[in-house]
């Protein structure tokens, strides 16, 4: 999502006139291209009025499927209302009056796939928009991706497709654009599409499907980029093989405007007879900042120099051609966190190893090399150099946009030692030794749970908990830093000072109340806190990103019980004093559903933070079972969606 100061634009966009200055549109993943999950033009919630007595829930909205992606506001997008606009597993793009609940428009994109095999916890009955999307405000249009059946009665052929649409009212602006391909750059990977066929045991099925989780971004060379992982972690064999992916469009071309491509620029992440470096960021976005991209990979090959980069880092140029030539994508840098020689297979793992190989889940079955470094996505400090990563080991890395690092794993940090961020606390030296010793980070079943046997080695994390990171948030005081939060699995709220400037150790500041997934038994507890921060301006500076910390509110959606990923659980939405540090290091709790006992909020979305908008909070959770307007297909589990809608009572 986008943050538009209306005071900066002419029009809304729609065209009306800016009346009210006070007021801001949402329109990408995470607050700004940055990714900062921050909104910094809150001008009517405040630490005054969210409290139990003035704040609270003022209506909900059904919807007849799962909903994987963030809602996007437009303000006075209604008329004289805000506009919320939902995207669906069933490929459903649906417009709502934020004040009145009416639905405006209700647009189906095209047949949505039955995911059986998709998704091995089986509570994800169809695919379709799966990855939030994204609007262009230069163009008012809003840019879709959706998976869709080849046939309509055929579930086996799928494509992605990527939409151009008129946000206030659903309809298309110009065709679709079917993604497929052959990747650039030398890597010879192919996208599979529903053309790339094979026959096996007299069954015509095909290749590897891509998966899209991460939402859609834009550069500012009219670059709409995607980023995605793909259905299997394991080596398969050439065209089998599963490849993480950046795929970019121009949108120009998108919107057939004459003289541009509408072909695709493709990245693959590893060698045509590699495997794995999936982008799955939690649901977040690539960073973009001017023409450069910023992705983070994940489990797969990752020791082959440049070419296969699984648990890593990557800065693309986007570069269109005003020729109609196809665009391309271009490798500036990298940045490998876990580094060994040894390849994929049985051999990965071994029983003394101490430190991470990049190579995904070994034959053995050993837990190892399931760090995914792009457990979240990046997020890069507004008007600097510093760009922060969480990953699945609980640590914060801080590289340099300007030299990533490649093969070096520590020198080149920013802070070093990287900060073990969803632990409590730890000297310089504890964080040197975790870092150097990833395996300290996995937990040990215990002997009668059905995962003992497969975290192997395993070491001493805090409470014996997963504390993988999957959401950052920054409350930015300056150029020069300010405050980062993160809430890492079976864990509580932390925030940290942290300066823009290399060579300055982050320093732990507070700490919420609340123990994300406390009866979840190790391993579990799946994903921690989504967090959003919102206040007024800074009145401080006039750098634009900067918050007010006299106003500023960090919001956040945990699961109180249970474990998001491998089944559902109970949710809770929280608000905290994002600022004021209260004795023993603790944040001030303002607000939450619920109590001790009970999170008050329904069943948790997976990876779907809180927004704010213009005085109200939009949380979406799940309506599981037999449930009234909600239907599967295959016999599936009914899993659909509620959106809640928060504010001044």
């Amino acid at each position: 999502m986008r943050l538009i100061l209306l005071a900066i634009l002419s029009a809304v966009l729609s065209g009306f006139l800016v009346q009210n200055v006070q007021a801001v549109s949402i329109t990408e993943r995470a607050g700004n291209p940055f990714r900062t999950a921050a909104n910094n033009q809150e001008f009517t919630l405040n630490k005054q009025n969210v409290n139990p007595d003035k704040f609270g829930l003022l209506r909900t909205y059904d919807f007849d499927a799962k909903v994987e992606t963030q809602p996007l506001i437009i303000e006075k997008g209604a008329g004289s209302d805000d506009l919320v606009i939902i995207t669906t597993m069933k490929n459903d793009v649906i417009g709502i009056n934020a004040r009145t609940n009416e639905t405006l428009y209700k647009v189906k994109l095209g047949p949505e796939v039955s995911s059986q095999d998709m998704d091995m916890w089986k509570h994800t009955p169809t695919w379709g928009i799966s990855a939030t999307p994204i609007i262009d405000t230069a163009t008012n249009t809003l840019f879709v991706a959706a998976w869709l059946r080849k046939n309509a009665n055929d579930n086996r052929f799928r494509d992605y497709w990527v939409f151009a649409l008129n946000p206030l009212d659903g309809s298309r602006k110009s065709p679709p654009v079917r993604i497929f391909g052959q990747s650039q750059e030398g890597n010879g990977c192919w996208f599979n599409d529903s053309g790339a066929v094979f026959t096996e045991n007299n069954q015509t099925r095909q290749y590897v499907y891509p998966k899209l989780r991460a939402g859609l971004a834009l550069t500012a060379n009219h670059g709409l980029v995607l980023a995605f992982a793909a259905n299997g972690e394991s080596l398969m064999g050439g065209r089998k093989n599963p490849h993480g992916f950046v795929v970019a469009y121009d949108t120009r071309g998108l919107l057939a405007q004459p003289g541009f491509s509408r072909e695709a620029a493709i990245f693959c992440a590893t060698a045509y007879n590699s495997w794995g470096a999936g982008i799955w960021h939690a649901g977040g976005a690539p960073v973009t900042e001017n023409d450069m991209i910023y992705v983070a990979t994940s489990n797969g090959t990752s020791n082959n120099g440049d070419v296969d980069l699984a648990e890593s880092m990557i800065k693309l140029r986007f570069i269109p051609d005003n020729a109609g030539a196809r665009p391309l994508l271009s490798l500036v840098d990298y940045y490998k966190a876990f580094m060994d020689e040894r390849t994929s297979g049985a051999g990965c793992l071994w029983s003394d190893n101490n430190s991470e190989v990049s190579c995904g889940r070994a034959d053995v079955h050993a837990a190892g090399a399931d760090w995914d470094f792009g457990a979240a996505g990046p997020m890069l400090v507004p008007g600097s150099s510093l760009l922060l990563q969480g990953t699945k080991d609980g640590i914060i890395y801080s590289l340099d946009k300007f030299n990533l690092g490649k093969n070096d794993r520590f020198n080149q940090l920013m802070s070093k030692p990287p900060l073990i961020a969803s632990y409590n606390g730890g000297d310089v030296a504890e964080n040197w030794d975790r870092a150097q010793r990833l395996n300290r980070s996995l937990p040990c079943p215990s002997s009668g749970h059905s995962e003992h046997g497969w975290f192997i080695p395993c070491g001493d994390p805090e409470n014996n908990k997963m504390h993988h990171i999957h959401a950052l948030s920054f409350a930015q005081r300056d150029q020069l830093g300010g405050i980062v939060y993160v809430w890492g699995e079976n864990s509580t709220l932390k925030s940290y000072n942290f300066s823009a400037l290399g060579g300055t150790l982050p320093a732990f500041r507070a700490e919420g109340l609340e123990q994300a997934s406390l009866n979840s038994e190790s391993p579990g507890g799946m994903p921690g806190g989504l967090l959003m921060l919102s206040s007024k301006p800074s009145a401080k500076t006039t750098f634009p990103y900067a918050v007010d910390f006299g106003s500023a509110i960090l919001w956040a959606v945990y699961p109180k019980y249970g474990d998001v990923n491998k089944g559902f659980a109970e949710g809770q939405l929280v608000a905290y004093d994002a600022t004021t540090v209260a004795p023993g290091n603790k944040l001030n709790r303002l607000f939450r559903t619920g109590d001790d006992t009970h999170g008050g909020l329904g069943t948790m979305s997976k990876m779907i933070p809180p927004v704010v908008a213009n005085g109200r909070v939009y949380v979406m959770i799940y309506r599981v079972g037999d449930v009234s307007n909600c239907s599967a297909p295959d016999n599936q589990q009914k899993v659909c969606s509620q959106l809640k809608i928060y504010g001044l009572k």
